[in-house]
């Protein structure tokens, strides 16, 4: 493996997990990356918001649908981290986060977590249309 390549090696026991479609050259996520970002809350609740929503979606909308704290937690943890993962992408001066198609391929994924979630934190919030 080339070690400027920030993904796991399966050979050396580093496990991937790899969604429906992907090749060995996709970016794979390492699954305790993938249990360690679905551990918390906010980052199960933003995922939940962007699949539901699909396409892109902007602060404005974050801020309509999630309270000043879960917002400033998304921008200083949450984005950083699925960023660095090949999740999303986020552009700071549009305001515009996109599901990737990485972050695309773990919908399947996030309904089945989604589904076995406290309804509170699996509710996707849109007080936008209250």
């Amino acid at each position: 493996m080339d070690r400027d390549d920030p993904r796991p090696d399966p050979a050396d026991g580093s496990p991937a997990a790899l969604p429906a479609g992907w090749e060995a050259t996709d970016h794979p996520i390492a699954l305790g990356d993938l249990f360690q970002l679905l551990a918390t809350d906010r980052t199960r609740q933003l995922l939940y918001f962007l699949t539901a929503r699909g396409g892109t979606v902007f602060v404005e909308d974050l801020e309509a649908a999630f309270d000043a704290d879960a917002v400033v937690g998304f921008h200083h943890i949450q984005f950083p981290r699925l960023v660095d993962l090949h999740i999303i992408d986020y552009d700071r001066e549009a305001g515009a986060i996109t599901l990737t198609p990485i972050g695309d391929d773990l919908r399947p994924a996030l309904e089945h977590i989604r589904a076995m979630d406290d309804p509170e934190i699996a509710a996707v919030p849109d007080r936008a249309e209250q």
